[in-house]
């Protein structure tokens, strides 16, 4: 113990050599298994790339983008709230189907009761049962537009795009007593020298009366206005003919335009007759032709004529 006192300093030092070396043991044993369970973990495995976006429903997500502000509907329903609640996209004010007509001039019962999505822009352009008639026509004709045997008449398809005139292909030359020369337009066809009573070759028309008529021009010229009248031995519908001009053919042309199917634009001349896809055995002729419409018949029916409206700009 004596020894212990007299040297206190050299003890100290030496426990505190003998700590620290059995520290630094303790921490490279350490060290070492750390190492070793360190080597011996796995990596997690990748986790699955996302999925790349579907292309088919992106462009669906662009063309809905394109479309025009339509009706957003409210889910809500109860008690207080037994209807359909909507935002007017264009007034942003609170509507009902009870007091708004989303799609005029549908009404929005015929859409409900057919279940057609009303919130959709296009819903009266959209045809449902693939019959060939959209929704628009199928209220037009009271069909039913989800069931493809129950459609529109096919000729509900066919328009007018425009009405044409044609000149007339002969023109009353001149006249030397009782006696009147015809040439035609193109002057292809010798001129015909006939009398009234006389049919002209190569046409449906006779003439039946003759006019003596003048005028005095600006430059006070007295110039022969004289009229030819014809006449169209079938129709018996009258034609005048004026001295040395160019007459507009009563044999009036309608260009159509048939939308079902495949779009088809044709000219029909008054009294041709034509057959429309899919029913080509009923043949339709055209009596009449004006700017606001053409007028046809089947040909079974000859006594029902059938308005054709115009095409819609």
């Amino acid at each position: 113990m004596t020894w212990l006192r007299t040297h206190y300093d050299r003890v100290t030092v030496f426990a505190a050599a003998l700590f620290l070396f059995a520290s630094s043991v303790l921490i490279t044993r350490n060290a070492w298994q750390f190492s070793d369970n360190l080597g011996l973990q796995t990596a997690p495995a990748p986790r699955p790339a996302a999925p790349p976006p579907k292309a088919v429903e992106m462009e669906q997500a662009m063309e809905k983008l394109k479309l025009p502000a339509q009706w957003t509907f409210s889910s809500r329903s109860g008690l207080f709230v037994p209807e359909k609640h909507f935002i007017d996209a264009n007034t942003r004010l609170p509507a009902t189907l009870q007091t708004t007509e989303v799609h005029p001039p549908v009404p929005n019962e015929w859409l409900e009761q057919f279940n057609l999505p009303i919130a959709d822009a296009d819903v009266l352009t959209q045809d449902p049962d693939t019959d060939g008639f959209n929704n628009l026509e199928e209220w037009q004709n009271h069909t039913n537009p989800i069931d493809k045997n129950s459609h529109p008449p096919f000729i509900a398809k066919l328009k007018m795009k425009s009405f044409a005139q044609e000149p007339f292909k002969l023109v009353f030359a001149s006249w030397v007593g009782d006696t009147f020369a015809l040439n035609t337009s193109d002057l292809k066809e010798p001129t015909q020298f006939l009398k009234i009573g006389d049919s002209i070759r190569g046409t449906k028309f006779e003439i039946v009366k003759f006019t003596e008529k003048h005028e005095t021009n600006k430059y006070g010229t007295t110039v022969d206005i004289s009229e030819l009248t014809l006449e169209n031995r079938e129709t018996h519908e009258p034609l005048s003919l004026v001295k040395e001009k160019i007459m507009i053919s009563p044999e009036s042309v309608a260009n159509f335009v048939y939308e079902w199917g495949e779009r088809k634009e044709f000219a029909v001349k008054k009294d041709q007759e034509f057959s429309l896809k899919p029913e080509e055995q009923i043949k339709y002729k055209l009596i009449d032709v004006q700017p606001g419409k053409a007028v046809i018949v089947d040909t079974q029916k000859p006594d029902v004529p059938i308005e054709v409206p115009p095409l819609a700009p």
